[in-house]
């Protein structure tokens, strides 16, 4: 199941952050998205079977897998991006909590 599918369609933007417990690159994605006042899900990948699936399509063998999908297309990748999570997040206006 592609979360940020269904959140772009009703909001405009959605960002998803797929990780795991005791991740430190899932936890410092989580609060560098936090700090920046984002709108995100979080999903544990050790607990959703289906999500795991879905990441694995991807290509991505480890966590945190980060996918922002937006009207102007969808954007993924893994791993604490700090550049990635500015361009294609903390830069968006529309991916800001209200």
């Amino acid at each position: 199941m592609n979360h940020a599918n269904e959140i772009q369609a009703r909001d405009g933007v959605a960002v998803v952050l797929y990780g795991k417990p005791s991740c430190v690159q899932c936890d410092a994605t989580e609060r560098k998205l936090k700090k920046h006042n984002i709108h995100f899900t979080k999903v544990d990948v050790s607990e959703d079977e289906v999500a795991l699936a879905f990441i694995k399509t991807l290509g991505y063998l480890k966590a945190p897998v980060v996918y922002v999908s937006a009207i102007d297309g969808d954007e993924h990748w893994t791993g604490f991006d700090v550049e990635k999570i500015a361009l294609h997040i903390t830069e968006r206006p529309d991916a800001h909590a209200a």
